[in-house]
């Protein structure tokens, strides 16, 4: 049995277990695949640096901001950034409740650590002296404090629920963003949530989304290409994707759409594609016949828009 499958069948009997996502976390405790190392930090740190830097070119010169961003996950490092490049508030949404006792103080050890040493300001170029004490200052409170009530002090507000409804007031966010979360979200729900970033977007907004195309277990599995998953029809699809990954598996240029329908103008898109050799290894399932190549072919996607 290929061992992408054997994935997905421990983790669709997962997601039938009370409270999946304490086994998933155990699962993954044991693979150490949640490990926060320092080139995950610094991945995630230079893409919140990328974003601002975007935010910037847009809309230079503003000194406070209000951020929105769609995927908390386990360690905040982009909100946190955020706050520490001089955002005012930043709320952070997830679906899912991913946060745990110690994942914030790991990650801000490596923010200090890397403050510490300089390499954090050439990271992030935006970090503010006061805010990075600011930081410090909270983190001595690790031991006492819930992770939700230090990223509080820090003006981060985090927010497990269904981000088609935000509670937000219209027109009140400067930046808006996702990190690898987009493709995790069936077509219909990211049609709302879209709309629901457009209510909430200030005219003057950016919007900036980094998104990954690329069949996740491909990742564990190197005997499969990125493309694996397009060979499979809806109704095969559906058994075989992961209930804890789930993948909608559409395309740039679906994406481009929807963004298009929630009334947001793509002003930048840096995609970087896959092999042609990898593609034309796949038997393309009949609904994904009719995408152009160079759309297939995308991996990885950096959208930046504005409202229309």
């Amino acid at each position: 049995m290929p061992n992408w499958i054997l994935k997905s069948i421990i983790h669709r009997s997962i997601s039938l277990l009370p409270n999946r996502q304490f086994w998933n976390r155990s699962l993954q405790a044991v693979t150490k695949s949640l490990e926060l190392s320092p080139e995950k930090f610094e991945i995630k740190v230079a893409e919140c640096a990328r974003q601002l830097a975007e935010f910037e070119r847009a809309k230079p010169g503003v000194n406070a901001f209000t951020a929105v961003e769609l995927g908390t996950g386990w360690y905040p490092i982009i909100a946190t950034g955020y706050f520490l490049c001089g955002a005012s508030e930043v709320w952070t949404y997830d679906i899912e409740p991913l946060l745990e006792e110690g994942c914030v103080g790991v990650m801000g050890r490596y923010f200090c650590e890397y403050a510490d040493s300089g390499r954090l300001q050439k990271l992030l170029p935006g970090l503010l002296p006061d805010r990075l004490a600011q930081l410090r200052t909270a983190l001595q409170a690790t031991p006492t404090r819930s992770p939700e009530e230090v990223l509080e002090s820090l003006h981060i507000h985090v927010r497990v629920q269904d981000a088609q409804h935000t509670g937000l007031p219209p027109a009140s966010a400067d930046l808006v963003a996702s990190s690898g979360v987009l493709e995790y979200i069936p077509r219909e729900i990211l049609a709302n949530i879209l709309a629901e970033f457009r209510r909430i977007a200030k005219p003057d907004s950016v919007m900036f989304h980094r998104i990954n195309l690329i069949d996740q277990y491909a990742y564990f599995d190197h005997q499969i290409t990125p493309f694996n998953y397009l060979r499979f029809s809806p109704q095969a699809w559906r058994w075989l994707n992961s209930p804890l990954i789930w993948q909608s598996r559409l395309r740039i240029s679906d994406y481009r759409e929807l963004f298009s329908a929630a009334g947001f103008q793509i002003v930048k898109e840096d995609d970087e594609p896959g092999s042609v050799e990898d593609l034309l290894k796949v038997p393309l399932a009949p609904e994904f016949r009719n995408y152009k190549q160079e759309d297939l072919l995308v991996l990885i996607s950096w959208l930046v828009a504005r409202v229309v």
